[in-house]
């Protein structure tokens, strides 16, 4: 920064602009802040240019184009964008002009999500009307063409001129001192022709203060404005005319006065004027006389808006190149978790603690205790530090964590409180319970804070699986979209349904069904009865479709060997790598014996029938109750799973959470935690020693 500083001293800039490439620009806009505040407050600077961040695309075209080298040839790239952003600051009008070259960079640049859904040539002509029409209403000082070359591009939308004449004009001007003194040696030094004088005149100024200082010619001070040379003497024929003065006195001299003094414009009567000019075969100049007094006011005013920082939200479209379309409030985005965020301690709250260990909980079996603010684990002898010191950074407490921090692949900051991480916020105390540090993570945004490149996130799973709902125009037909999205849910169930080859197969339980209508077929029917139907894999496997219970079916893949004709029965079956000779043969060793254990579990006194262990509130509460009844006891209920046809779930409460596992049924016996048994009584005998044990490999405990 000290490098900075002494440039800042030396150059003394009236504004300082930093390239808006990402997020780093506001970091670093803050960092330069600083730093002008800084020399202020040491009085190296009466005052802190401001700072602005600008788009920097058309400075980016401009760094790698062929221009770029050729007017500054050996210069970095980073030089040439900094040069190009500066120019934008100053003029965008003459840096985008000068995009307009024979490489056509201009066209490199993005104006509009949509532009390429328009040819080039329509592109070409829109942007030439733009320029043509921004360039007259600005003017164009040729002289400064001469001095700074890379201003010239804009000459050539002067109406009248066109490339080949601009390059002309400043051909002709580079042979004769580079120096325009009036309108008039636009035709006695460039030759131009009367056509295109009149057509060009009114839109070239020429700083008629500047040129006075390098000649001694006679300047017109007219040539400085937009009053057209064809009404000059109308211009000092109203300057005569406010000053009260006889027709007699010189008019150049009045001109002079008026434009030292304005206000005297206002006692005109240019509507008698401009009578005066109808009568005279002028024909209605009334508007022409009113542009005329305004341009004796202030000669060459510029129209165009004054400089407007960007707003927070084109600030923020431009540094994380999202749009209001590509990022809105309900859209899943994924991120990476950052840290914990904290709440600082109430001082009064600190203090009562300190001299206690209240705050304090035991950690079982260990050295270690736990905080009841960060609910971070302490070691013993460090109980008292960890509250009386206050920065985190040095083993003090941070506070108490609301939240975890994320951040978005585009670079966006986002928190996610603790009520938003799970549905069920009161089953952890500390977030890295349900998160870890750098784990990806899928969030739903909630609120999107531009002015702060922010946003309020969801991970919990009912926000997640939520349909966004989708901002549609006022001309969309809503019930249509509904009939449409009906016709294809039907179509594709139609076709999911149709999907199989009809067989010949002879046996009392094969129908040539799809797995609704053996749904339907099955409603009725008692656990174990069956369904065998063509499978829609291929022509080499049967399904059967077996009731578990009420509102669940199972599904057994059979496949066939040693085939003679694709719609008949195999000789040969396999299920799940075990071989059967029969269709009969499989149901009796395969299909019964799971029928059998079914029905042991749903005949069992805890067996919650009608509930399924998809309604997990509804379990849980039952048990609370039952602990709360009878504190000594360990209770527990068997459900049936609807997303998981043949699997029970076996739930029970220990301690504080509710816990939950699988009972799979299988031919060999219900499988639990790796192991096999043939009844239910015997897994529970099992279970009721050993249910403190974590279940072995992979941890299928559902815990809430």
């Amino acid at each position: 920064m000290n490098f900075f500083k002494k440039f800042i001293e030396r150059r003394r800039p009236h504004v300082i602009g930093l390239c808006g490439e990402n997020l780093e620009a506001i970091r670093l806009r803050r960092d330069v802040e600083e730093c002008l505040s800084s020399m202020v407050a040491e009085g190296d600077l009466s005052r802190a240019p401001p700072v602005h961040i600008i788009d920097n695309e058309a400075a980016k075209v401009y760094m790698l184009s062929k221009t770029a080298t050729s007017e500054h040839s050996g210069y970095p790239p980073t030089l040439l964008q900094a040069i190009s952003l500066a120019r934008l600051l100053l003029d965008p009008l003459l840096e985008y002009a000068h995009l307009w070259n024979a490489d056509e960079d201009i066209f490199c640049l993005g104006f509009h999500p949509l532009q390429g859904e328009i040819s080039k040539e329509v592109l070409s002509n829109v942007l030439a009307r733009e320029l043509i029409n921004r360039v007259n209403e600005v003017g164009v000082d040729v002289n400064r063409c001469l001095e700074h070359p890379h201003t010239a591009n804009v000459l050539q939308f002067v109406c009248g001129l066109g490339p080949r004449k601009a390059t002309h004009l400043l051909k002709m001007l580079k042979q004769h001192d580079h120096l325009l003194e009036s309108r008039t040696k636009l035709v006695t030094l460039c030759r131009m022709g009367p056509k295109v004088f009149m057509n060009c005149a009114g839109f070239i100024k020429i700083d008629t203060t500047r040129v006075a200082e390098k000649t001694d010619a006679y300047v017109e001070v007219l040539d400085g404005s937009r009053v057209h040379p064809e009404t000059y003497e109308w211009a000092r024929k109203m300057a005569v005319d406010a000053l009260e003065v006889d027709d007699s006195a010189d008019p150049t001299t009045a001109l002079e006065e008026i434009l030292q003094a304005p206000d005297r414009l206002k006692d005109l009567d240019l509507d008698a004027f401009a009578e005066e000019l109808k009568r005279q075969g002028f024909g209605e100049k009334k508007a022409t006389l009113y542009d005329i007094s305004a341009e004796l006011n202030h000669r060459y005013k510029d129209q165009r808006r004054p400089f407007i920082p960007l707003s927070d939200q084109e600030l923020f479209g431009l540094l994380t190149k999202e749009s209001k379309n590509s990022l809105i409030e309900e859209k899943r985005v994924c991120g990476v978790v950052t840290g914990v965020q904290f709440k600082k301690i109430p001082e009064d709250q600190r203090q009562a603690y300190i001299s206690g260990q209240e705050h304090m909980q035991r950690i079982q079996e260990s050295e270690y205790w736990e905080c009841s603010f960060c609910r971070m684990p302490i070691i013993s002898n460090k109980l008292y530090e960890h509250l009386q010191i206050r920065d985190s950074r040095k083993g003090g407490c941070p506070g108490i964590p609301v939240g975890i921090r994320v951040r978005l692949d585009n670079g966006i900051s986002g928190f996610i409180p603790n009520k938003m991480i799970s549905d069920k916020p009161e089953s952890f105390k500390n977030p890295l319970e349900r998160v870890k540090m750098n784990q990806p993570i899928y969030c739903r945004i909630i609120k999107l804070e531009p002015e702060k490149f922010s946003c309020l996130l969801s991970c919990r799973s009912s926000d997640l699986n939520k349909e966004p709902t989708t901002e549609h125009d006022h001309y969309w037909d809503s019930d249509a979209e509904k009939e449409d999205i009906e016709k294809d849910r039907g179509a594709k169930i139609q076709k999911a349904e149709s999907n199989f080859t009809h067989r010949q197969i002879v046996h009392p339980q094969f129908h040539n069904v799809s797995y609704r209508e053996a749904q339907r077929m099955l409603g009725s029917k008692d656990t174990g009865d069956i369904v065998i139907r063509p499978s829609a894999k291929s022509n080499n496997r049967l399904t059967i479709s077996w009731k578990v219970t009420d509102g669940v079916v199972g599904n057994i893949d059979v496949e066939e060997h040693d085939k003679d004709d694709p719609s008949e029965l195999g000789r040969r079956l396999t299920i799940l790598g075990e071989e059967f000779d029969d269709l009969d043969e499989a149901i009796a060793r395969f299909l019964y014996p799971m029928a059998d254990l079914c029905r042991d579990v749903m005949s069992h006194k805890y067996y919650m029938d009608g509930t399924f262990s998809e309604e997990r509130d509804k379990v849980e509460q039952k048990l609370r109750d039952e602990k709360r009844a009878s504190p000594s006891r360990i209770p527990y209920t068997l459900t049936a799973s609807r997303t998981y046809p043949a699997k029970f779930v076996l739930s029970y409460l220990a301690r504080v959470k509710p816990c939950h596992e699988y009972i799979s049924v299988t031919s060999e016996g219900l499988k639990f935690r790796q192991k096999f048994f043939p009844s239910l009584d015997q897994l529970l005998a099992w279970f009721k020693v050993h249910f403190r044990e974590p279940p072995p490999g992979l941890n299928v405990q559902h815990r809430r």
